[in-house]
């Protein structure tokens, strides 16, 4: 009877240990290209890009998330963490969005048989949730600042160079809005700088018919 008690609050403890788990939540940077019809090409700019890793900070280098609680407390979240490191997903977030527009030949992270004609690079200086819980000011942000360049592989000058720096108020301390504000952030700052390429594709020799838009 004894051992038959010993089994059960063993099994009690186990039960109760089991029901306080907490499991990992993985979140995702993304977003489909606001592009409509008319945006896109009929006939891409005759280049091939490269779109190269981004370089990120040592502080954010990290599959889990950030939270910052002032300028001199960081922590790390144990149990929010991204499904997809920020470098390589921001990576894949602008091949898609050059292959949306059909904005050149091609467009890839990796060239193995060529050299591309343009490479864009860039550096992730902070992305991060920002938390303040002082008792007069009480907020929630979701913060990112990157630099993005593209560079002409032949003169290994940068022909564009755009800073993204947006702090973007949080209504929720939902990390899935989280992420959702800051794709949603990508989405409109890569528009911009996209439009910065396609303006500088306008101004070089055109050896070939321009693109047109739309059909």
């Amino acid at each position: 009877m004894k051992s038959k008690n010993i089994i059960i609050i063993i099994l009690a403890i186990l039960a109760l240990g089991c029901s306080r788990m907490q499991w990992a939540h993985f979140y995702l940077l993304d977003y489909v290209p606001p592009i409509t019809k008319d945006d896109v090409l009929t006939t891409p700019y005759p280049y091939t890009i490269q779109v190269k890793d981004f370089k990120i900070d040592k502080t954010y280098d990290n599959s889990r998330i950030v939270i910052r609680r002032s300028s001199h407390e960081v922590y790390y979240d144990r149990w929010s963490l991204w499904a997809r490191r920020p470098p390589d997903a921001i990576t894949a977030l602008i091949v898609n969005h050059v292959k949306a527009l059909n904005l050149v030949q091609d467009c890839k992270k990796t060239f193995l048989d060529q050299r591309p004609d343009f490479i864009i690079t860039g550096t992730i200086h902070n992305i991060e949730k920002y938390v303040s819980d002082l008792p007069v000011n009480e907020f929630q942000r979701a913060d990112i600042r990157l630099t993005i360049q593209m560079l002409d592989v032949k003169t290994n000058n940068t022909v564009v160079s755009y800073e993204i720096k947006r702090y973007a108020p949080l209504y929720t301390e939902s990390m899935s809005f989280f992420a959702k504000t800051l794709s949603d952030t990508l989405k409109n700052e890569i528009t911009i700088f996209l439009r910065k390429v396609q303006e500088y594709f306008e101004k070089l020799p055109k050896n070939t018919p321009a693109p047109t838009q739309g059909k």
